[in-house]
């Protein structure tokens, strides 16, 4: 006597696709919550004197998934002297420009003008805590959800 599925392979793929789908989601939201904090963190407690602010406002957040954008957090957060850089245009087109270069979901987190590295390289702090924060977090938080 022969053994007849009661189930076809559509019922199982919509099992595996819907789960599929609430891992990313749970992912996306543990990025989406250290992505807000890292720049929150990075936006705040940067040491360094920002005259036009360009440097405040390019940083920034994006949550990518195979090159498409999920998410993202890139705000005027600052004030200050007139320039004709805008800062939050540059992040984001930088974050944009690296989130096409991923393969896999990513939460990147950029500080978009080009002397970023020289200030930090001063001594002064612009992603290197937000890097910490995220370094600590992404991983704590996603062990979380295998519990």
């Amino acid at each position: 006597m022969a053994l007849t599925p009661k189930f076809d392979m559509r019922s199982i793929d919509k099992i595996l696709k819907g789960a599929t789908d609430d891992l990313n989601n749970s992912i996306i939201r543990v990025l989406r919550y250290v992505g807000e904090k890292a720049v929150n963190e990075a936006r705040t407690n940067g040491n360094y004197l920002d005259h036009t602010a360009n440097l405040r406002n390019s940083i920034g957040y994006v949550i990518v998934i195979d090159g498409k954008v999920i998410d993202q957090n890139f705000t005027y957060s600052s004030r200050g002297a007139e320039s004709k850089d805008d800062g939050v245009k540059i992040g984001k087109n930088l974050a944009l420009e690296i989130a096409r270069q991923q393969k896999e979901i990513a939460l990147i987190v950029v500080a978009g003008m080009k002397y970023a590295l020289y200030v930090e390289s001063t001594g002064k702090n612009v992603l290197t805590s937000a890097e910490q924060l995220a370094n600590i977090q992404v991983p704590s938080l996603l062990n979380q959800l295998r519990r």
